[in-house]
């Protein structure tokens, strides 16, 4: 905070002041919601209430020495009052416009009076007929705003433009954990080859076709089942056995039952390419 005060202190023009001066050094006009930003943070910052060195309301003040003997004293309502300025004249696009072309008549002086022109000769001013006051003339000047003035109007601005932004969104908002870079990448699934297709939905249809039969069965019903499978333990075992036997020797792959083996056998494209290529190879060995 300190050093940040001190900077901002120590600034020429109000681009700088909010950091957005460009690396030449030569003034650009800005956008209002960059200006913003940058005064947004800044003032958070470097605001005087954030900047007390105790409890006892005492301004919190830094001594900061130069390369020079000078010692500049850091005030943080200094700072803030520059800060208030510099947003003040920034974010309007007409007054932003006007500091514009001071900055650029102040560099072309520069210039120009780097240059060895001799000077133009004095000319006496003639003084200029007084106007007579109209009620335009004898208005009251408008009061600048104050530091806190500028500050509080700003946050007021900041909550009526996100309530604006959530009446027009409202709750239709989406929130997504990866980036938009990202999205659409694996967005359509891995095709899947004909004969993987044909093994996944021939795979276990005994064994689901018996648990669908037995839930499509009343309670009561189920429970018959469940008192009769309990009592053939043994030939379930037995089953299981016979199961294990059921097998494609030429594709290598077993089956749950001899149902499934022979349902292999008549529908798989894999067994039937395997079937067609063991032919061709035993014709091609000859007799």
């Amino acid at each position: 905070m300190e050093l940040e005060v001190s900077r901002i202190l120590t600034c020429s023009s109000h681009y700088e002041v909010l950091g957005l001066n460009q690396p030449d050094g030569k003034p650009v006009f800005v956008d209002a919601l960059q200006v913003r930003r940058r005064y947004k943070e800044l003032a958070i910052r470097v605001h005087p209430d954030k900047n007390r060195a105790d409890g006892n309301g005492d301004r919190c003040s830094v001594t900061v020495r130069c390369s020079d003997p000078v010692v500049v004293t850091v005030d943080a309502e200094a700072a803030f009052k520059r800060l208030s300025e510099a947003y003040e004249c920034l974010v309007d696009e007409a007054s932003q416009h006007r500091y514009l072309q001071t900055l650029q008549r102040q560099s072309a002086a520069v210039k120009h009076q780097t240059t060895n022109k001799p000077k133009p000769k004095y000319r006496r001013k003639r003084k200029a007929s007084p106007q007579p006051q109209t009620e335009e003339n004898t208005s009251l000047p408008t009061r600048r705003r104050t530091p806190e003035e500028i500050w509080q109007q700003f946050q007021r601005e900041e909550e009526e433009m996100a309530r604006q932004q959530f009446h027009a969104n409202g709750f239709d908002r989406v929130y997504e954990s990866r980036p938009s870079s990202e999205r659409g990448i694996n967005s359509s699934p891995p095709a899947v080859s004909a004969e993987k297709q044909q093994e996944i939905l021939s795979s276990d249809l005994d064994a689901r076709a018996k648990q669908w039969t037995t839930w499509s069965n009343p309670t009561a019903k189920r429970a018959k089942v469940g008192l009769s499978t309990t009592n053939s333990v043994g030939d379930s075992v037995a089953s299981k056995s016979t199961a294990k036997m059921a097998c494609c020797l030429l594709c290598r792959r077993k089956f749950p039952t001899i149902e499934a083996l022979s349902r292999h056998e008549t529908l798989s494209k894999l067994h039937l390419a395997n079937l067609q290529g063991r032919q061709t190879k035993k014709s091609d060995d000859g007799p």
